[in-house]
């Protein structure tokens, strides 16, 4: 999800010059031509990027004067330069005082629940940006955010009222449509997704970001033909972005392009050398092209870098189980159940080394744990129905197996020991 950095709401105006300014100006009026000096001292500084020496500027002048009638929008200020320095603790400190002195500011509730999502406060984040949006029911960035917030959270429903209310108030702005495409394409309604993201574009033709979310757009629909254009033109407009470069990798990795995705794909770890998610997916290519060495030393450095990446244990638990490394497949998949309980495949994929191995009563206990977890899932049904069937609980294995054609598959009767459903 694109959110709004906290320099895009300085620069909501005509930069972050332009918005301190007024700040600089107001103060000259109360503490007059050295005052005026002393402030632009300070913009210039914070121009330069030397925030530290400009928030020095600001707590001098807070010593001079702590009950300076514009002590709130120095606050404030110095709260935004604390969040560009990801010091969000001290931003909230500094936004809290603001609210203080002036309870009625949109803009102040809008910057601390920017504050509180960096923090992953998501509720506290959420209960600012409703005040903002009640304080000033046109604040589009304050919609735009809290619709980000709503869309983590799984509220599909809220966030695109949300997404919806903020371009209705701001209907020139690139990211909001974005914003609404993704959403859209994270549910399933890819027309829609195009209609917002190719009204992105129009707005900006360089946003890489725009590019970047219609291309998933059309590899979902399938179209890889556009897809790799729309790829191609993010990765120009931005070709530091490693996420660009695993994306199009993605998309040449799916129709079999093994030496493109991973030339993709090592140009993002070169990148972002880091990028736990980048030597998975390397490591994906590498497998599907029948490299599986080098596909357990990248699921393995992926691990390394992200000791909780379940995904890549399972892939690195498929790896280990077509090599016929057993022992190290079922530890693989033992830790992604571990980390993630609610990951049916896994019960599965360790249920059939069970079955395997000749573990039958375990493979039924993983099997019945997938099924609880997801009751539609064929291949735990058909792979029980074999368990039983081992065990010569002949009834129990075809009540499995109609259970599989129920679902819309066809059972493999030799597979499972020559007997026929229908008997």
């Amino acid at each position: 999800m694109m959110g709004l950095s906290f320099i895009r709401r300085l620069k909501k105006s005509s930069g972050w010059a332009g918005s301190l300014s007024v700040l600089f100006l107001v103060c000259s009026l109360a503490y007059g031509g050295s005052a005026l000096e002393y402030w632009k001292e300070a913009q210039q500084l914070y121009n330069q990027g030397k925030f530290d020496q400009a928030l020095e500027l600001y707590a001098q002048g807070l010593r001079l004067e702590p009950q300076h009638q514009r002590a709130c929008e120095i606050y404030n200020n110095r709260g935004l330069i604390y969040c560009a320095q990801e010091k969000y603790l001290n931003a909230l400190k500094d936004f809290n005082k603001a609210l203080e002195l002036n309870p009625e500011d949109s803009e102040l509730y809008y910057n601390r629940g920017n504050a509180y999502r960096a923090l992953s406060r998501v509720e506290q984040a959420i209960i600012d940006y409703t005040a903002a949006i009640q304080l000033d029911p046109l604040n589009a960035l304050a919609y735009n955010n809290r619709g980000n917030l709503y869309f983590e959270k799984g509220n599909m429903g809220n966030a695109e009222a949300d997404y919806t209310k903020a371009i209705q108030y701001n209907s020139k702005d690139t990211v909001f449509y974005c914003n609404r495409g993704h959403l859209y394409r994270s549910s399933g309604y890819f027309d829609r997704a195009l209609l917002d993201l190719d009204k992105a574009v129009e707005l900006n033709p360089y946003n890489a970001v725009a590019y970047h979310y219609r291309a998933m757009v059309y590899f979902d629909k399938g179209n890889y033909k556009k897809a790799k254009a729309d790829m191609d033109e993010a990765v120009r407009i931005n070709p530091d972005d490693p996420e660009l470069y695993c994306s199009r990798g993605d998309i040449c990795r799916a129709q079999g392009y093994y030496d493109w995705a991973v030339a993709d794909y090592t140009k993002a770890i070169q990148l972002s050398p880091n990028y736990a998610s980048a030597f998975n997916r390397r490591a994906n290519a590498y497998f599907e092209e029948g490299r599986p060495m080098e596909a357990i030393q990248d699921f393995t450095k992926a691990i390394a870098l992200n000791p909780r990446f379940a995904l890549a244990y399972y892939n690195r638990g498929n790896t280990h189980l077509e090599l016929g490394n057993y022992k190290d497949a079922r530890k693989d998949f033992s830790q992604v159940i571990s980390l993630n309980p609610s990951y049916y495949k896994a019960y599965y994929k360790r249920g059939n080394l069970h079955f395997i191995q000749g573990n039958n009563a375990q493979a039924i206990d993983d099997c019945n744990r997938a099924i609880e977890l997801n009751s539609l899932y064929r291949d735990a049904y058909k792979l029980r129905a074999k368990a039983y069937r081992a065990q010569g609980k002949i009834g129990q294995a075809k009540e499995d197996l109609k259970k599989v054609e129920e679902l819309g598959g066809i059972p493999e009767a030799d597979e499972i020991g020559g007997f026929n459903i229908f008997d």
